[in-house]
């Protein structure tokens, strides 16, 4: 008996001692989140928009993509975003479209459309309207629109309780070009390369990236970018697992990369740490294709 009894101590023991250390290593991770969503939730509207107006400017000077922004601090009514790009709530539909086939035990759920606005995707994408929706597999649902109209608009209700709706906000973003190749650049890189960017910020932070990651995310976990909770379109695409090469189903040519997007969509998980990707094809673009990866 004396023998179990310290078996479990000295058990005990070393389950405090893991916890003491497993607290010691996120403790400042979360203490500096805590600082950084703090400064942004006091920080002026005004601040915040002349933050935005330092990207889109230094966009304008370089190559870049287009960063898509949850405006989670802008309540937009739905009816008034049917047509432009959204998470959650209800996708735009035309008379008789219908919602899409399960094919299989669960009903695919809407989870975003995007309203393409990225210069590179070429004139034939621009202001085409994409919608995903979450298949529950590998390769999603996509529907491709060329002219939304508000006219057109059928309401499709969703067979299950749709995710909250939330504007997209769509924000010119330079990228960074390395041995790696071309990327987004991260607020890091960006309080670096803008220094009027800390001269803004620095009066109510000392933390100016992760301040930054929070207008550019508002509420995410987080004081830098990770390519699993950002969406951008345009560009090259963010790898976290092999490459797709998909090709259109019509022409067999290869698609070219839209848009992606991480864990933005309210209280949905896709994946461990799940990144989508959208295709299109050029010749034929109401053929589209979107993938789910995960680390």
């Amino acid at each position: 008996m004396q023998s179990a009894l310290q078996i479990l101590a000295w058990a005990g023991g070393i389950v405090l001692t893991l916890g003491a250390v497993f607290g010691l290593v996120i403790l400042p991770h979360n203490l500096r989140v805590w600082r950084a969503r703090r400064s942004y939730r006091l920080l002026p509207l005004q601040i915040r928009e002349q933050v935005l107006l330092l990207i889109r400017a230094a966009a304008q000077r370089e190559r870049s993509v287009t960063f898509l922004r949850l405006a989670r601090d802008c309540d937009v009514p739905e009816p008034a975003i049917v047509t432009e790009s959204h998470v959650g709530g209800l996708p735009y539909a035309e008379p008789h479209d219908q919602w899409p086939d399960p094919g299989g035990e669960e009903t695919p759920r809407f989870l975003l459309q995007v309203r393409l606005t990225d210069p590179g995707l070429g004139p034939i994408w621009h202001g085409r309207l994409i919608e995903v929706f979450l298949k529950f597999d590998f390769e999603q649902v996509v529907r491709s629109y060329a002219a939304p109209s508000a006219d057109r608009y059928v309401r499709l209700e969703s067979p299950a309780p749709p995710f909250a709706c939330v504007s997209i906000i769509s924000l010119p973003f330079p990228t960074v070009h390395d041995d790696a190749g071309e990327s987004i650049a991260y607020p890091s890189r960006l309080c670096e390369t803008i220094p009027e960017i800390c001269r803004l910020l620095s009066p109510h932070t000392k933390d100016c990236s992760g301040l930054l990651t929070q207008i550019l995310c508002p509420g995410v976990y987080g004081y830098d970018f990770e390519t699993s909770f950002i969406a951008f379109e345009g560009g090259l695409p963010e790898l976290i697992q092999s490459p797709h090469e998909p090709t259109c189903e019509r022409c067999q040519k290869p698609m070219r990369f839209l848009f992606q997007f991480g864990e933005i969509i309210p209280k949905l998980q896709l994946a461990d740490a799940g990144v989508g990707y959208v295709y299109g094809c050029d010749e034929h673009p109401e053929l589209c294709k979107a993938f789910i990866d995960s680390h």
